[in-house]
């Protein structure tokens, strides 16, 4: 990871989020770990996220995500996680990041949360594919119920979800991003990759 980027945009978002945490890290529920900003730069320069877009952040965490495609982009973002704990550092953030309707954080889990009008979402790890396949389930009723182009955005996939996802037939892949050992300081290459729900 790119310490210094990362403590740099934290700083000019007014916002820390750069500490990892694995305190409520269970078999189904994976710790904190914060996108690197160098992807979120990524992501942003796709261009597929837009400023009339909602975004969902499963497993936000400490909200770096959020506030940084709202920073950027300026598109609504909902961040979800289980953690009580972590939501409350995403609230004190969001208090110095600066108040905006355009953020909410809310306690949930991934399985039982709905997400309404929300046509992008993004995940890094936060879960296993077992919860995977009901968050999958929930977006498939959203979008019956409201049909729209639906994007999701994958970062750093696990084995498991490597496996996973290319036998996943209601998903897409429509773009592939790789990040090497320069860019995100790790040995092992990383992906950001973009599917379609068909």
């Amino acid at each position: 990871m790119n310490d210094a980027n990362d403590l740099k945009w934290d700083s000019k978002l007014n916002i820390s989020t750069n500490v990892f945490d694995y305190m409520e890290e269970d078999y189904q529920n994976y710790g904190y770990d914060p996108t690197p900003y160098v992807v979120l730069e990524e992501l942003v320069k796709l261009d597929l996220i837009k400023k009339e877009d909602t975004v969902v952040d499963y497993g936000c965490g400490k909200g770096r995500v959020s506030f940084f495609l709202n920073s950027q982009v300026g598109c609504k973002v909902m961040g979800i996680d289980h953690s009580e704990r972590l939501l409350e550092m995403a609230k004190k953030n969001l208090e110095k990041y600066g108040k905006t309707d355009d953020i909410t954080f809310i306690h949930s889990k991934a399985e039982e949360y709905v997400p309404g009008e929300a046509n992008c979402f993004y995940l890094y790890n936060p879960f296993s594919t077992k919860i995977f396949r009901h968050v999958l389930k929930r977006i498939g009723e959203s979008k019956e119920n409201n049909p729209r182009e639906i994007l999701i955005f994958f970062y750093y996939s696990t084995i498991e979800y490597k496996t996973y996802l290319p036998t996943e037939p209601r998903i897409e892949l429509i773009k592939t991003v790789t990040f090497g050992e320069e860019t995100i300081n790790d040995r092992v290459p990383a992906k950001l990759s973009v599917y379609r729900y068909k």
